[in-house]
């Protein structure tokens, strides 16, 4: 079972910390270290319902173990944004819309990213963050609320 989550979930996991913390070779070592606490807990006995929701909670609380070792490091953080590679702009509205998301509160663009970005269901999501499936239908909705009203905003001031 724990190789063919991996094979299904490593690639995604990957792509989640490097957003997160930028260089192939830093999301490969949070990758394995999900991994690892994972088969430890399933060795102790933990059988979470939804196991990819489970794990992307060990990443995500190993993402903030992380930010807070480069903090106590006095390491400046990682600027996703600033690092996303440049494409070509298409539309205009591409960029309004990141620059919006990104003005989000943290857990806003969590909750977006984990939804879209990841294509969690609102269960793993649910399990990922440790709240109930309503708390994620809410902050989706107002998430995704304030983006459409601040582009709107923006587009017709």
């Amino acid at each position: 079972m724990l190789e063919r989550l991996f094979t299904e979930s490593s690639t995604e996991l990957t792509r989640y910390f490097a957003r997160r913390h930028g260089g192939d070779a830093c999301a490969q070592d949070l990758v394995q270290e999900t991994f690892l606490q994972l088969a430890r807990g399933m060795r102790d006995g933990k059988t979470p319902k939804c196991v990819r929701g489970y794990l992307f909670g060990i990443a995500r609380n190993l993402s903030q173990a992380a930010w807070a070792n480069r903090a106590k490091d006095n390491v400046l953080p990682f600027d996703a944004a600033a690092a996303e590679v440049a494409a070509p702009e298409v539309d205009e509205r591409i960029s309004a819309a990141r620059e919006t998301i990104s003005a989000l509160e943290p857990v806003q663009r969590e909750i977006l990213e984990l939804r879209f970005s990841h294509n969690l269901s609102y269960a793993e999501i649910a399990e990922t963050l440790g709240v109930p499936i309503g708390t994620v239908r809410s902050r989706l909705h107002h998430a995704v609320a304030e983006v459409r009203h601040r582009l709107v905003f923006e587009i017709n001031p």
